[in-house]
């Protein structure tokens, strides 16, 4: 994304926007906004050459199936400072310089209306009925350089938040909203009565035969682990915060980010700088890509991370079951399951005593 701090913010009863966050670029379309608008927007993310007419054009606003209400903010390649910015129908744009604060709408101008502007320090795309208040990326933090998401208003501020401390309190807040999401057509029927055998996973990095736990997880046989085991903070038992586990594994909390897949390999540069750990799971058909799923701790809260695998990942809750967009990110709650696919099920658990731990 462009240099920053990107924020998004769920407000219940308020307008949804789908979001997708480029390298040059916010979009926010009214919810629900068509797949395959959004899928191209999604691809024109890793796009750094891309022009503001080609961004602009991806977006329908003629008379066939136009998009009624939609944000979008574009920076040039050299100028994070200078924006520009187009809305249409009810979505708008507040920008904050250090001269203030202002609005920028529609006006009923159609097909929509575009403005540049210039010592841009924060900026946020909402709906017209939100207040015109303090702008700044005060919600929860857009963590990947690309991002989907569905929300309330998106941030963004040049200044970088530096992420906050893991909560030393149960993770899960009172008042974590999640704003719903469309179900995939079709998905819920086909896999209603799918009947699966869970995997479990195993630890990369390990000799062969080293024994492991019934999660999988690679244990030494003194109780307690040398200094040379791989164990760092990413996944350990009995600490306070969100736990997860493969299959029908023990429980493993996550205090680092987690990287799940066939073969997962570390990112080549980690932004946090803390190594993530690494979840080997078995897919005898191919079928859990390589580096699948990333799970991490953001404040209080466990976000799951689509890493643009190539068979997608399913969430379910008790709401119902969608696939997730490749690269999409989303807090998951106790309850939830992820399904990487080749019977690699992820359950979401309570932290550690929690109610109904």
């Amino acid at each position: 994304m462009v240099s920053g701090a990107v924020s998004s913010t769920a407000v219940a009863g308020a307008r949804a926007w789908d979001v997708i966050v480029g390298d040059r670029f916010i979009a926010a379309l009214v919810a629900p906004a068509p797949e395959p608008v959004l899928a191209a927007l999604a691809e024109a993310a890793s796009d750094g050459g891309l022009a503001l007419e080609a961004l602009v054009g991806i977006v329908p606003s003629g008379r066939v199936d136009p998009i009624e209400s939609f944000g979008l903010v574009w920076w040039d390649e050299a100028a994070t400072t200078q924006v520009t910015a187009v809305v249409r129908g009810d979505a708008v744009v507040d920008l904050a310089s250090p001269g203030g604060s202002r609005r920028f709408d529609a006006r009923g101008i159609r097909p929509w209306h575009l403005a540049d502007f210039d010592d841009v320090v924060a900026l946020r795309i909402t709906d017209a009925a939100a207040p015109l208040d303090r702008v700044q990326a005060a919600g929860e933090p857009v963590v990947h350089r690309r991002a989907s998401l569905r929300t309330s208003s998106v941030e963004w501020t040049s200044e970088v938040r530096q992420p906050d401390a893991p909560a030393p309190t149960p993770w899960l807040d009172a008042d974590t909203l999640l704003s719903p999401r469309r179900h995939e057509p079709g998905l819920e029927e086909s896999v209603a009565d799918t009947i699966v055998t869970p995997r479990t996973g195993t630890r990369v990095g390990e000799p062969p035969g080293a024994p492991t736990t019934s999660s999988g997880a690679v244990t030494d046989a003194p109780s307690e682990p040398s200094p040379a085991d791989p164990v760092g903070p990413a996944v350990e038992a009995g600490a306070n915060g969100p736990r997860f586990r493969i299959g029908d594994g023990v429980p493993l909390t996550v205090a680092a980010p987690v990287l799940i897949g066939r073969k997962p390999l570390p990112p080549r540069i980690s932004g946090s700088g803390v190594q993530p750990e690494l979840l080997a799971v078995a897919s005898p058909a191919a079928v859990v890509s390589g580096t699948h799923l990333e799970l991490r701790l953001v404040g209080s809260r466990l976000v799951a991370t689509d890493l643009h695998s190539t068979n997608g990942t399913v969430l379910r809750t008790a709401s119902g079951a969608r696939r997730l967009r490749a690269g999409e990110s989303i807090v998951v709650l106790p309850g939830a399951t992820l399904d990487l696919g080749d019977d690699t099920i992820i359950e979401i658990l309570s932290a550690q005593g929690a109610p109904g731990a």
